[in-house]
């Protein structure tokens, strides 16, 4: 795609030679805060429902991933042909019941067999719980829901008995600012509190299935 060149021509010239000295002294570590301050605003603008700030957030975000790749070129770690390669196979070895001959009848269906890919994949060896993979360096929020996610699958005890009900966004978002008002007024720092607690969740349910 032509705009596409375009960016990897741009991305070649700041890190060139006689590039952007800002650019040039850039690593995957001190790029880290900035991929995560861009994703952040594009989740924003997501938010926002606004067209023009998400086209114009998502080339920033897109810009970053070209940038991490050049360096990984540049330092002959990786290309962003491979990787792009890479992503490409996966999907297509992890969709059978799209670019193959297999039937899938339900989503349920899709996560099971995608799992089950991913374990040949590995060599048949897979993780040793089904909490592994979660990123440790996910706010506590996203990580707890991950971690609960996983828990519903494996209908684990552990996952905590909720009302018949199900909620809307509003009603929930409502529920997590009273929690978060209660823990205000106990002085109390909620993600302080609920990372330890879905830690100790964590903890038993390795102790119980896996003997870590």
């Amino acid at each position: 795609m032509e705009k596409f060149d375009q960016l990897l021509q741009i991305a070649d010239r700041l890190l060139g030679e006689n590039g952007c000295p800002w650019d040039r002294e850039q690593t995957f570590y001190t790029l880290q805060p900035y991929l995560l301050e861009e994703t952040h605003e594009l989740l924003e603008a997501i938010d926002s429902q606004s067209p023009v700030h998400m086209a114009e957030e998502l080339g920033d975000v897109l810009y970053a991933l070209v940038f991490i790749a050049k360096l990984g070129e540049i330092q002959g770690l990786f290309t962003l042909s491979e990787a792009i390669q890479g992503v490409s196979e996966k999907l297509i070895r992890r969709h059978p019941h799209i670019f193959g001959e297999e039937s899938i009848s339900s989503t349920d269906d899709v996560v099971k067999n995608w799992e089950a890919i991913k374990k040949k994949e590995m060599g048949g060896k897979g993780r040793k719980s089904i909490l592994d993979g979660i990123p440790p360096s996910l706010p506590a929020l996203p990580r707890s829901q991950k971690i609960l996610h996983k828990l519903g699958r494996a209908k684990s005890p552990l996952f905590p008995k909720v009302e018949e009900a199900r909620l809307n966004e509003e009603e929930v978002g409502e529920k997590l600012w009273s929690l978060i008002a209660e823990a205000e007024k106990s002085g109390i720092d909620a993600e302080s509190a609920l990372r330890r607690f879905s830690a100790k969740i964590e903890a038993g349910f390795r102790k119980e299935n896996t003997g870590d």
